[in-house]
């Protein structure tokens, strides 16, 4: 009977280890900031905005390829509020939003930053799988 429990119990950690592994967030960064000033920039592989933003509105919208938890982002030190999440899907090879079909690789999220002008942008998520957080740093003009 103890072969049985030992047996059983290395059946259930192997596949819960291997989950956490294949879940595991691969890349995060600033997709595209939207502002009253500055309309909308996407900003994908880049460190700043080239254009100014700021005004009555403003939002900016990251990436996460992979999974991970407890997203945060602030601008100049002050958090901002997350107003929409979805989910992406591997479209022609390209994280896009699923709309309903496709397997999810990642999120996007759109945080409010509003009323401000711009500045240092700090965003940072926790893995679900192995590592420490990602962390990035980006400049809205």
């Amino acid at each position: 009977m103890k072969t049985f429990l030992i047996a059983a119990s290395l059946l259930v950690v192997s596949p819960v280890q291997a989950r956490l592994l294949s879940n595991n967030l691969n890349n995060a960064y600033v997709y595209s900031v939207t502002s009253s000033k500055g309309g909308t920039e996407l900003v994908k592989d880049r460190l700043a905005t080239a254009r100014d933003h700021g005004g009555a509105w403003m939002q900016i919208t990251t990436d996460d390829v992979g999974y991970g938890h407890n997203a945060q982002a602030r601008l100049l030190g002050t958090p901002l509020r997350d107003i929409r999440s979805e989910a992406l899907c591997n479209v022609n090879g390209q994280p896009r939003p699923c709309h309903g079909r496709g397997t999810v690789i990642g999120y996007r999220r759109t945080w409010d930053a509003s009323g401000r002008e711009g500045g240092n942008f700090q965003y940072m998520v926790i893995p679900n799988g192995v590592g420490g957080p990602v962390r990035i740093d980006f400049q809205i003009r």
